[in-house]
């Protein structure tokens, strides 16, 4: 585990970063900090006892361990997480838990600040003060919302591993396979709380790389189709213009 140089923002001051592994059963002992110690698991399934709770963590979960609370990782499949040492107030007005969203936005600022951290350039103390910043606003906005169900953890879990893994044929029903839930249950919980269906947001995810590909790259479509996990031309052409109302060729010609 690398350390950091300090790092100031405001009030707060970030004091080391790195990555974590480790294997199946390869627990990490009870121990506690002097600073916070905010936690993203990237893989695994890991029970954390921190203080008098304890908490399932799966990939995109956070937990946020205030100074001097003892805590622990009881490894069941092994994991991989990414970890902050952080200098702040023992009162600061951030969840002890919270879930990150499909477009990973806690995840890629924790990547960053560990990527700035442990291998410094230039003007890393300017970008990891400034990374610190946002994710101080986005862990008071998760602390202000609303309480997350175990729905809200399950729908945000599906929402990234098709953010991850779109290009590649995955299945809804082998996506609520890994998540430990029925395919009717996936899709009522997509229902009530997205209001639309994990299929439809799966292609929601392929439709938006497909254009990105259409208007900013002069691959094929053969190509997008491929990189985007259509099964033919044919299928992306058809999703393109029910989407916007024109074919993909058309778009190009547009821009």
């Amino acid at each position: 585990m690398q350390k950091a140089t300090a790092l100031m923002h405001k009030s707060l001051r970030l004091l080391g970063a790195g990555v974590h592994t480790a294997g199946p059963g390869k627990d990490y002992p009870s121990h506690a900090h002097t600073s916070w110690e905010l936690v993203y698991y990237v893989r695994g399934r890991i029970t954390c006892p921190v203080g008098e709770e304890t908490y399932a963590a799966t990939p995109g979960t956070v937990l946020l361990t205030p100074p001097r609370t003892w805590h622990a990782e009881l490894s069941r499949t092994g994991y991989v997480n990414r970890f902050l040492q952080v200098d702040a107030a023992a009162g600061w007005p951030w969840p002890r838990v919270c879930f990150d969203d499909g477009e990973r936005s806690l995840g890629r600022v924790f990547d960053a600040l560990v990527r700035e951290s442990t291998q410094p350039g230039d003007d890393s103390d300017r970008l990891c003060s400034l990374l610190l910043g946002e994710l101080d606003l986005l862990l008071r906005r998760a602390a202000a919302a609303a309480p997350v169900t175990a729905a809200d953890q399950l729908v945000a879990q599906a929402e990234r591993i098709f953010e991850e893994r779109f290009a590649s044929g995955i299945r809804i029903g082998s996506v609520a396979a890994e998540l430990g839930i029925s395919p009717s249950g996936l899709r009522a919980s997509f229902a009530r709380l997205r209001g639309t269906s994990p299929r439809a947001a799966l292609q929601n995810v392929r439709l938006r790389h497909a254009l990105g590909h259409i208007r900013n790259s002069t691959l094929t479509l053969q190509a997008i189709a491929e990189l985007t996990g259509y099964d033919s031309v044919s299928h992306l052409s058809r999703h393109v213009k029910a989407a916007t109302g024109s074919a993909p060729g058309a778009l190009r010609t547009a821009e």
